[in-house]
């Protein structure tokens, strides 16, 4: 008995397995170009099937067996010819006879309708946010019903054969579900229902990507969806009777087939064709649309990559199929494909919500679906070993009695432990009220090793020890500089180190030529020249920006008589610019210039005396024109957001295409169930690729002016993932949104606060085009609190009044009914920075509310905040007053690590999926009518956050802590580019010290 028939099932199994696991389809690349992989795809599958089914065999393929029915011998010659064979496959062992204007309109329909599939998947992929549970998983039960339609002989009974017809409604129903062409019935509508509730299940946290509801997109994704499904039972029905009918010869005009192979060869070229009407669409394009044309012949690797995964496994899995099919039948490879992806989707739904549970998951459910397709499964291999319809051939290898019952009870042992491990339990404690308590411990550790030094000789241990070198030069001027104004910040500068770091690998004289020749090119940079400790702004800043520069310079004259000379470039732009390759910035990181190190016997070393003629001249230096990338109004997360991160991270390996769904293993580094958990990391790019559809800046930047080189910018704000150098903003510094009340407009206490989450703002996060509008921040916080979008989730207690916890589902206009905190979320005056077609569908889509005094903000407890085209201006002084500030960012500022999320502010991720849940513990939920649900609002503890911001932004993030953090910065960016580095640096000298620091003091010397 030949057992290589047994390769293709196996084959087929692993491959249907492959492409249901989420990396190679729902984290592939290679849907950025879906025309593209379509088409290569359908060229390769069918060259593949051509050149397999061409290629000529050495031994000839063994045919179906086939089964002869008993007949009385009296009665031998009155057998239906249609009824002579059976093939083991359940289908007549008679072959059909095709004409070839038949054959001919029958591949012209295919292709037809492959090409209109086509068609709607790329219409229904632009939109995909719209798009509702795919119906492909009814697909089996269309091809069963079809197939007992195209084979009624087996379902009739000749009258010589009445004694084995079905004589009760119970042999009716046994004979429905075991015997004849109805056999694949039951257990194809058991594995379809099964299947789809497991894609509803497993889909039903949606993002909060926008579905427009002004337009009709809304509607039109679900029509075309319907219509593709439609067109996919066209494509199976034609594909079936292609690969299932034999033909036989007739006359001239027939089509000649041996054991399918014409068939499959047909099919075969029908795809290539398919592929072929897409090249020629693309070649009539192309010169039509010149601004798609780098689109359209750009290949990424990363995409390439993508594209060879799906290249070589679809290709591969439609050969096992047809290969399949041959000796099974196609119902039966059918549901082999059916019941390995629906398998693998239920393990995929059990295996979220582990995590603090959440996502929300119906266990129950998936139990259900497990089982509907365990039975399904039984009721299948039962079917194929029944004695009455399982012929024991020489060329399929099937399943026996004991192993299909050997199977069978494996695969429910393992789907119990599965869902006895992966189930869900609830929540016994709010995680809210951890995160406060490990907030206010994080705190104080944070404040304590920030101000642990009480004097200078303090001050230069804990810098020694901490960095492992001598402070810069006139670390003791910057010093008392900082007592002076009363800085608490004494020795947590980890910023300035983090930000210096890559640039330490570098010489003095190349970084003052980097610094030149950024200034030199005056994209969008301003420079400021410090000389004999005075600080100029340089004369070719734009008069728009020109705030910007006297407010930097006006920081810095504050200590600059004891700063070196040097140059400095400011970026202009809100956007960061300089982004490092991953590579190339960790060998800058790995391979450090030496500071000096700490020796008892090496006197301290001021700064070069003739630093200023070190500095090259700028008229002097070589442009590049295209020294900064303009990568505005395009997508820059692939090309700048993720390129600092691993090649191995998520961010360099997934591409998160479909925007509707909710990526909630992106969130779990630095999440504690829905809610931030670590601040820090929230918006890191590199665990999480989804974020590349959810800010401005990864969507659509409105003015990123960028560069892949190592060069010194410095920048107001900085995303994760850039290596701009962050210092003070000026908007901060010069008060340009300043915190402030008066009679007119107070700020009351916490309690006597409207209880509203109030928000104003404009759309000036990034230029929408082309609907990059519908991922952006603000954009979606709109339209999340004010349009009935799809279900949120939302943790509440449980009816049964356990004081227990779990997330729910609901309905956003039920959610606002019942949270006692309000909404008022608007955008004011009209849709800035947009382009054609955004513009009016932003414009419908948004409700706008009036211009407003800023000082009205204090009227309400909840204030939120969110980034705009950089950092925000506003959250400094929303800090300051007595509200609670809930914060959702992408860009980190030079203040980093003194805010603790949680302390002082209350965090919301990017996704926007917490925010209900916070809403409902601080501001309380209401009750509910049906279920009794409940929560009581923690306004004693929304109340010490907004006392502890008020009072710990007044104490570190003043203007006077903006100066010392500057004074801090330039002195190090000062050592970096002396010449003399590996030998300047401050120490103490004997005698000086006095009192408690003396002891101190002598420690340093030793040291």
């Amino acid at each position: 008995m030949s057992k290589r028939a047994f390769i293709f099932p196996c084959g087929l199994v692993l491959a249907s397995g492959y492409l249901s696991t989420a990396p190679p389809v729902d984290y592939s690349f290679a849907f950025d170009k879906p025309l593209h992989t379509v088409g290569f795809v359908l060229l390769l599958t069918g060259l593949a099937i051509v050149a397999i089914e061409a290629w000529p065999s050495r031994t000839p393929q063994p045919q179906p067996p086939t089964r002869y029915i008993a007949i009385p011998l009296s009665q031998g010659q009155t057998r239906p010819p249609r009824e002579e064979i059976w093939t083991e496959a359940g289908q007549p062992g008679r072959r059909r006879a095709w004409s070839v204007k038949a054959v001919g309109a029958l591949l012209a329909v295919l292709l037809f309708a492959i090409c209109g599939r086509i068609g709607v998947f790329y219409r229904v992929m632009k939109d995909v946010e719209c798009s509702g549970p795919s119906a492909m998983a009814f697909l089996p039960l269309v091809l069963a019903l079809y197939h007992s339609i195209r084979h009624p002989s087996q379902r009739q009974y000749p009258a010589w054969s009445a004694d084995s017809r079905p004589r009760t409604h119970l042999d009716r129903t046994y004979n429905f579900i075991f015997d004849g062409s109805t056999r694949y019935i039951v257990p194809s509508v058991l594995v379809s229902i099964s299947s789809f509730l497991v894609l509803v299940k497993s889909s039903s946290l949606p993002s909060t990507y926008i579905c427009p509801l002004a337009n009709s997109t809304a509607t039109t994704i679900p029509s075309l969806q319907f219509l593709g499904f439609v067109l996919d039972g066209i494509i199976v029905q034609l594909a079936y009777r292609l690969i299932d009918d034999g033909i036989s010869a007739a006359d001239d005009w027939t089509i000649h087939l041996q054991d399918g192979t014409t068939n499959h060869l047909l099919v075969g070229l029908t795809l290539i064709a398919s592929s072929l009407v897409l090249l020629v669409a693309g070649i009539v394009v192309y010169p039509a649309m010149p601004e798609h044309r780098e689109w359209m012949l750009s290949f990424p690797s990363e995409y390439l990559l993508g594209l060879l995964r799906l290249s070589l496994m679809i290709p591969f899995m439609t050969l096992c199929f047809l290969k399949s099919a041959r000796s099974y039948g196609v119902m039966s490879a059918v549901l082999i494909v059916a019941f390995s992806s629906a398998y693998i989707g239920v393990l995929r739904a059990l295996g979220t919500g582990v995590s603090f549970s959440f996502p929300p998951k119906s266990t129950v459910g998936l139990v259900l679906c497990l089982t509907l397709l365990t039975i399904a499964l039984i009721i299948h291999l039962v079917t194929d070993t029944n004695i009455e319809t399982r012929i024991r051939s020489t060329v399929p290898v099937r399943l026996g009695r004991n192993q299909s019952a050997a199977f069978i009870v494996l695969l429910i042992a393992f789907s119990i432990g599965v869902v006895v491990y992966r189930r869900q339990g609830p929540v016994l404690e709010h995680p809210i009220a951890s995160l406060i308590d490990r907030a206010t411990v994080q705190h104080e550790h944070w404040a304590s090793q920030a101000h642990r030094s009480k004097s200078l000789a303090e001050a230069v241990v804990h810098y020694r020890q901490r960095y492992k070198r001598d402070p810069p030069p006139n670390f003791d001027k910057w010093y008392h500089f900082a007592v002076a104004r009363n800085s608490i910040v004494i020795d947590d500068y980890d910023n300035i180190e983090q930000d210096l770091a890559p640039f330490s690998s570098f010489n003095p004289d190349d970084l003052r030529l980097r610094t030149a020749t950024v200034l030199a090119t005056n994209e969008a940079v301003g420079g400021i020249r410090i000389r004999d400790g005075k600080a100029e702004v340089f004369a070719n800043v734009p008069e728009t920006h020109q705030w910007m520069m006297d407010g930097a310079a006006a920081m810095i004259r504050q200590f600059s008589e004891f700063l070196p000379d040097m140059d400095l470039a400011l970026n202009l732009h809100d956007e960061p610019r300089v982004a490092v390759p991953y590579e190339r910035l960790q060998d800058a990181l790995d391979n450090p210039q030496p500071y000096p190190t700490p020796e008892p016997s090496r006197p301290g070393k001021e700064f070069s005396v003739d630093r200023a003629k070190k500095w090259p001249d700028l008229e002097q230096i070589r442009v590049d024109p295209q020294f900064f990338e303009n990568a505005r109004l395009k997508s820059s997360f692939q090309t700048y957001g993720s390129i600092a991160c691993s090649a191995q991270s998520r961010a360099r390996k997934e591409r998160h295409w479909n925007a509707k769904t909710f990526c909630h293993t992106c969130t779990q580094p630095h999440a504690m169930g829905a809610f931030v958990s670590n601040w820090t990391i929230s918006a890191d790019p590199c665990h999480q690729p989804d974020i590349a559809n959810l800010h401005g800046m990864h969507l659509s930047p409105s003015n990123l002016m960028g560069t892949h080189d190592i060069v010194p910018i410095f920048s107001q704000s900085r995303a994760p993932g850039y290596a701009d150098i962050r210092y003070p903003s000026p908007w901060n510094y010069m008060d340009k949104t300043k915190y402030e009340f008066d009679e007119k407009f107070p700020d009351p206490r916490f309690h006597d606060k409207e209880n509203v989450l109030f928000w104003r703002g404009t759309t000036t996060e990034g230029v929408t085009t082309a609907g990059t509008w519908k991922g952006m921040l603000r954009q979606r916080l709109v339209h999340l609190l004010n349009n009935e979008t799809a279900r949120q989730p939302i943790l509440l207690p449980k009816a049964d009044h356990s004081g227990q916890l779990e997330y729910m589902l609901k309905r956003t206009i039920d959610i606002n009914n019942y949270l006692e905190t309000k909404t008022d979320v608007r955008f004011v005056d009209e849709i800035l920075r947009c382009a054609g077609q955004d513009c009016i569908d932003q414009t419908r889509e948004f409700g706008f509310g009036e211009p407003i005094d800023f000082k009205q903000h204090w009227r309400y407890r909840y204030l939120f905040d969110t980034d705009g085209a950089g950092f925000s201006g506003r959250f400094i002084p929303f800090l300051k007053s007595n509200s609670v500030v809930f914060k959702s960012r992408l860009f980190h500022e030079w203040y980093e690590g003194r805010l603790i999320a949680w302390k002082h502010f209350v965090p919301v991720d990017l996704r926007l999926h917490d925010l209900f849940s916070s809403l409902a513990y601080f501001g309380g939920y209401g009750v509910e009518a049906r279920n009794k649900r409940m929560m009581e609002g923690k306004s004693k503890e929304a109340e010490a956050i907004a006392r502890q911001s008020k009072v710990w932004t007044e104490k570190v993030l003043r203007k006077e802590d903006m100066e010392v953090y500057m004074f801090r910065l330039l002195l190090e960016w000062g050592r970096l580019t002396d010449d003399a580095r590996t030998e300047v640096g401050f120490r103490i000298g004997k005698g000086k010290g006095k009192g408690r620091s003396s002891s101190m003091e002598r420690e340093v010397v030793e040291l």
